[in-house]
């Protein structure tokens, strides 16, 4: 316990958002990067996680998808419980096409004024609902805004759940034209294992994932968030391990 509670002390206080799977409590390890297709092309294969929030949009989230599979990119959608509620055919189509979806709460309240009662409820009525759109329950979570305190992380880590978060940031949610993504993509160096934050209710992360796909640098493969825990993002399916 002493160790679990020093590990939530160091996410809790760290400036800048990081990547991190927390399970059960178990210590951090290394993970290699997931196996990828062979390819001809010259360019180094730099494998990543595209993770997109606040989802699913009627209009966005179905443009995003299209540009996904164009380029055989795979994703991971961390939903809102009433956005899934309102438009369920997003999330099958989500998972049909072999992108994971993860549990972003129900209505994204705002961290600082909602209860620790009030946001695992949120969670659980999230899982449900994903329950009954997909047929199963989610094991990642990701928190609003990427905040927790003491007891909310507890109360995840009670539930078996996967808390993700994220080490690169493009902030597209702030973005007010296509110029701001198309200097943020260009700029970008990539290492294996980033995580990286964007949005599918804002419409740059489209363009954010034709620009990374087509980079003349990097072939830039985007694999599920599960791949790097070896598991299923399911909750059927249960690791006793964490990596960040």
């Amino acid at each position: 316990m002493n160790q679990l509670r020093q590990l939530i002390k160091h996410s809790l206080t760290a400036v800048v958002p990081r990547r991190l799977f927390l399970v059960q409590g178990a210590p951090r390890q290394q993970v290699p990067a997931p196996s990828l297709a062979a390819h001809s092309d010259s360019r180094p294969q730099i494998p990543i996680a595209l993770t997109f929030d606040d989802g699913p949009h009627p209009e966005l989230t179905p443009r995003l998808l299209d540009v996904l599979k164009h380029y055989q990119q795979q994703a991971t959608f961390f939903v809102i419980g009433s956005q899934a509620l309102q438009y369920p055919e997003i999330i099958q189509r989500i998972v049909q096409e072999g992108h994971e979806v993860g549990n972003h709460t129900l209505t994204h309240s705002e961290p600082a004024l909602t209860s620790t009662k009030q946001f695992l409820e949120e969670i659980s009525q999230t899982d449900q609902i994903l329950h009954e759109i997909t047929g199963c329950i989610p094991r990642l979570v990701r928190p609003p805004k990427g905040k927790l305190n003491l007891r909310k992380m507890l109360g995840l880590w009670r539930r078996r759940k996967t808390i993700v978060l994220w080490d690169t940031d493009p902030r597209d949610y702030q973005m007010t034209d296509t110029a701001q993504i198309n200097q943020w993509c260009e700029g970008y160096q990539p290492a294996a294992g980033n995580f990286c934050l964007m949005h599918d209710n804002h419409p740059y992360a489209v363009e954010a994932v034709r620009q990374l796909s087509e980079n003349n640098q990097y072939d830039i493969r985007s694999v599920g968030v599960s791949h790097w825990l070896g598991c299923s993002a399911d909750q059927t399916q249960v690791n006793h391990r964490a990596y960040a």
